[in-house]
């Protein structure tokens, strides 16, 4: 059933700042276990942790106070000061396949991408993979977008996973790590920006987008049924400040939607993500939604 039926009067952001890729030190290697046609060809490879999408219409008959996206669900904040750290731990959800191609679904933390157009994050994604679409597929990732995301290794459905950013002002560089608690495995890049902003930090399920090998062509994926993804241990720092729980700053809500296809400007919503309590949030899918073109 489709619910939160929405009408909005935002618009798309701008294209990507240039962000300059560090020094990277992993301790396990690139996996590839990737789609067929990502590590054979270069086609339809995947793009998990793009900024915010916001659709754009025309209508201008209501709006809501919950932020809505084509792209992620979960939680944002922000604030006058830097962010320079954020954390969060989740036990990586199974996935159903259908036979539908093109469905994936990605956890991850992160700083910027909410208000502006780089994103420093790490996580994971799922899709459904196989030549019939009907086999789950789980990786571990990195990404200093707008430079392509790096996978490192794969997990498992009912693995603990944590990951985490921070920024360090005496060497002005991000620390990006993910862990798999489940298994041991580790991954590690540290990366210099000088363009992030570093205006906001998050907690994100996301339907990635999917690009051919030139990136002329993407796409935003339907959102793999995840069942359900709890988000704990969600914690963020600002300059100057000390770690604190995502319930102890003023959060944003963000609504993950597809539009309608009658085209009279509505959204319905693909998951529901439920109230932050404590350091913790939960969201529940809902249906898949559609692919919908995108420029990146």
């Amino acid at each position: 059933m489709r619910s939160k039926r929405l009408f909005v009067t935002v618009a798309i952001t701008a294209a990507a700042m240039a962000c300059m890729a560090g020094t990277t030190s992993l301790s396990a290697s690139a996996s590839t276990n990737l789609p067929a046609s990502a590590s054979a060809t270069g086609e339809n490879t995947p793009q998990p942790g793009g900024p915010l999408v916001r659709p754009s219409i025309s209508s201008d008959v209501a709006t809501t106070t919950t932020t809505i996206s084509e792209n992620w669900s979960g939680y944002a904040v922000t604030g006058k000061k830097q962010w320079n750290y954020v954390t969060s731990t989740w036990v990586e959800p199974t996935i159903t396949c259908p036979g539908v191609a093109d469905q994936w679904t990605s956890n991850w933390v992160g700083i910027d991408g909410y208000n502006d157009e780089t994103v420093e994050q790490d996580g994971t994604f799922a899709w459904c993979g196989g030549s019939s679409d009907t086999t789950p597929k789980y990786e571990a990732w990195y990404e200093m977008f707008p430079a392509d995301s790096v996978s490192v290794f794969a997990v498992h459905p009912g693995d603990i996973i944590t990951a985490s950013v921070s920024y360090s002002d005496s060497t002005s560089d991000y620390t990006l790590t993910v862990s798999d608690l489940s298994t041991g495995k580790t991954a590690t890049d540290t990366a210099a920006c000088s363009s992030c902003e570093r205006a906001s930090a998050e907690w994100i399920i996301e339907r990635p987008a999917l690009c051919n090998a030139a990136g002329t062509k993407c796409f935003i994926t339907q959102m793999a049924d995840f069942g359900s993804a709890n988000m704990t241990g969600d914690e963020a720092q600002q300059d100057g400040g000390t770690v604190k729980g995502l319930g102890s700053f003023n959060n944003d809500a963000i609504d993950c939607v597809n539009p309608d296809a009658n085209g009279d400007g509505g959204f319905y919503s693909l998951d529901t993500v439920g109230p932050v309590s404590g350091k913790s949030f939960t969201a529940i899918w809902q249906e898949p939604g559609t692919t919908i073109p995108i420029t990146l």
